[in-house]
């Protein structure tokens, strides 16, 4: 006869944490809230002018389908990206979306991964280690961090890395605390999260590399007392490691191209000494404070009595040693990811020539810092005074955050006049800002190229020069020749600040652009006696400036407009 029996509770050592409880009212109402505060922060920057690099994404998606690829690739970016904001912009948005700045439906892209990231960093962190003060405490860092906003309001794929990176980030959380048993769909999440940062932006690699590793070896080392779990296992990763090998494959093919021309990037992708390790990320906040206060406080402060931990049926004074780790444990592992990304990085764009020095090729390494920093607070939970010591850690770690990315500053000032004044300090805010007024610059040159009187047959002939100076951009000296080239480097006069077709654009190569501009100025075949030349570049040093000014023939004019710099000339003959 067939026995039945009751399967015997797990313990609570046993059971992790996301098997064990649900998400309370109070606990989605701040994810919401942190959803809410990352979206609102952000959305007074979408309708600011594009810089350069977004206007090279308008111009990706500005025509066909067919076209968006191939200019993708001309600015070193995959596909993915750039086709799913083609179709966003398919949609035909009605009022009051369509009285929106050009910039702002599609900057809402980047402002919605962003958000959500926060809102999962909330969530996810909330789902593991159970401290809903934890939890928020992480989301908020995100929120108002400087790069978090910057890249939030891009329109460029990297807060979409940055999304992938945060569910890679959550589904290798799972896996460190869960089950055995349950974690087959924890590694699809996992890879297939990591995947799709990559097809975003393939530098993305070099940040969830080292995590995804450390996360297969460290389930091949706890599987190595059962020879038959471990075969299990190490062919299961063999599996895994095939398939990323192909994925790679793949990607060196359409990055060749790249890797043959990234000369060009020497002086923009390579770090200039070792101190530019320290600059890349704000370590005092995100590591060593939290990390000194988690030491401190399990030193100095004994468990809690008398009341619940995190777990639904262990007292904190009786919590296995397991549970008290944990989060800690996880906090190790995300920091040490993140500083094997940044040395790889160094030493790939120092010794081996890869270009990837720049925090937005990093960029997977922001969600990294602010979950470790949150696992940080909640390994202190289940001690007295947690509430007291989690505020002194994130007031601490976020005033230090902020003066490492310079968003406040102080600014001395003289209190008031007279003999007695004396200085007192001022907080500058300075979160987001791209210094590059391509609106207001066109605007100025369209204000002029405008014929006056359509029955004037003397109508001055307008040559408008353009050089934005683009990593990418071919070593040319004068006037851009190529077509397609020339096309991509006119854009920002074409798209959406047309200066309409009142006037003659050029592409100006990015070698010496004063003297190629000076050249075509001077020049029979652009040259005549009612003839206006417009200068517009990013890349001038002051020198070149002043001698600029100093050559100027005729009546001239020029404006400064952050780092746009606008020439122009009525007469080009000596």
């Amino acid at each position: 006869m067939k026995r039945f029996s009751t399967p015997a509770p797990k313990t609570a050592e046993a059971r992790s944490l996301p098997d064990k409880r649900r998400t309370t009212a109070i606990e989605w109402a701040c994810v919401i809230a942190v959803f809410a505060l990352t979206f609102a922060l952000r959305w007074p920057f979408l309708a600011e002018s594009y810089w350069i690099d977004e206007l090279h994404t308008a111009w990706c998606v500005a025509d066909g389908w067919g076209d968006v690829a191939p200019r993708a690739k001309m600015g070193n970016q995959q596909p993915l990206y750039f086709w799913a904001l083609w179709i966003w912009q398919q949609i035909p948005w009605p009022e009051p979306f369509a009285s929106y700045p050009v910039e702002v439906l599609a900057r809402l892209t980047s402002l919605w991964c962003v958000s959500l990231s926060a809102a999962l960093i909330t969530w996810g962190s909330l789902r593991y280690h159970g401290s809903l003060l934890a939890a928020t405490i992480a989301g908020l860092f995100f929120a108002f961090d400087r790069n978090a906003a910057f890249f939030g309001t891009e329109l460029r794929p990297y807060a979409a890395v940055i999304l992938g990176s945060t569910a890679a980030i959550l589904f290798a959380a799972r896996i460190w605390t869960s089950a055995p048993r349950t974690r087959t769909r924890y590694w699809v999440g996992l890879h297939a999260s990591v995947l799709f940062a990559i097809l975003m932006h393939v530098t993305s690699l070099v940040t969830l590399a080292p995590l995804v590793i450390a996360l297969s070896v460290s389930d091949l080392v706890h599987a190595h007392g059962n020879p038959t779990e471990f075969k299990r296992r190490t062919i299961r990763h063999v599996l895994w490691l095939a398939g990323w090998m192909i994925v790679g494959l793949l990607i060196a093919n359409h990055q060749r191209e790249i890797w043959n021309h990234r000369d060009a990037w020497e002086a923009f992708g390579r770090p200039r000494s070792l101190f530019a390790l320290w600059s890349m990320w704000p370590w005092v906040g995100w590591t060593l404070i939290p990390f000194a206060f988690y030491l401190l406080g399990s030193a100095t402060l004994p468990f809690r009595t008398g009341s619940k931990s995190q777990s639904d049926d262990v007292s904190p004074a009786t919590a296995p040693p397991a549970f008290r780790v944990r989060p800690a444990s996880f906090a190790a592992l995300t920091l040490s990811a993140l500083m094997i990304s940044v040395i790889s990085g160094f030493f790939l764009a120092k010794f081996l020539g890869v270009p990837i020095w720049h925090r937005r090729y990093l960029i997977a390494g922001l969600p990294l810092g602010c979950i470790s920093l949150g696992a940080w607070i909640a390994a202190l939970s289940l001690r007295r005074h947690y509430e007291i010591l989690a505020a002194s850690i994130a007031f601490t770690s976020l005033f230090t955050v902020f003066f490492a990315q310079g968003s406040i500053y102080w600014t001395p000032e003289w209190s008031q006049p007279g003999p007695n004044r004396h200085w007192l300090p001022r907080v500058t805010s300075y979160w987001v800002h791209r210094g590059e007024d391509w609106r207001k610059a066109l605007r100025l040159i369209a204000a002029e190229t405008t014929p006056k009187d359509k029955e004037n047959t003397l109508q001055t002939e307008h040559h408008v020069w353009i050089d934005g100076y683009l990593i990418e951009q071919p070593p040319i000296v004068g006037e851009v020749k190529n077509a397609d080239l020339a096309n991509y480097l006119t854009f920002p006069a074409k798209g959406p600040y047309s200066l309409g077709s009142e006037a003659n654009l050029h592409a100006l190569g990015s070698q010496t652009p004063a003297e190629g501009w000076k050249n075509a100025v001077l020049s029979k075949s652009t040259n005549n006696a009612h003839s206006r030349h417009w200068f517009l570049t990013r890349s001038l040093s002051s020198t070149q400036r002043e001698e600029l000014q100093r050559w100027l023939p005729g009546t001239q004019h020029q404006w400064r407009l952050g780092h746009l710099y606008l020439f122009s000339t009525t007469n080009g003959r000596d």
